[in-house]
């Protein structure tokens, strides 16, 4: 048995920490918990935990309702740049009529894994005021002195 929190894996300790957090909630598809009995969850947000019981008390997105054709809609809502920002203050019926939250409490042993699934339109870039998106790897800048080299 493993006797402090430090000591569990990357998945387990993922779960730990978002489950102590506050704030606006996920993205729906966006953080998924997968159980070792092989049922997962899309986490919306934090609830709580509790250190004596290691266990974690989170709210999960309920897509059951969802057919192909409602998750296609929700997608295509939380997919659109900037989107997610304003959707993400409502509540789940507000986004779509068919989307639900609950609470998911589980201990620290039940996790099996975590998967992050991302897309571009998530990512908030704060202070960016041209509409395009900055590139994406490492940027060499033009040294100032390959400048002044060119001038004679």
């Amino acid at each position: 048995m493993v006797n402090s929190i430090e000591e569990i894996d990357d998945s387990k300790w993922y779960a730990w920490y978002i489950a102590d957090t506050s704030g606006p909630p996920l993205p729906p598809y966006q953080l998924e918990i997968v159980m070792k009995d092989g049922r997962s969850f899309f986490i919306h947000s934090g609830n709580g935990r509790n250190e004596e019981t290691r266990s974690i008390c989170i709210n999960v997105w309920d897509v059951r309702a969802l057919d192909s054709e409602a998750t296609k809609e929700v997608m295509e809502i939380i997919s659109k740049p900037g989107a997610w920002q304003e959707v993400s203050s409502k509540q789940p019926y507000e986004i779509h009529p068919l989307l639900s939250m609950g609470r998911l409490r589980c201990g620290l042993d039940e996790i099996r894994y975590i998967v992050e699934w991302w897309s571009r339109a998530w990512i908030i870039e704060k202070n960016v005021t041209s509409p395009e998106k900055p590139p994406i790897g490492f940027v060499v800048p033009e040294r100032e002195t390959n400048k002044n080299s060119n001038k004679k």
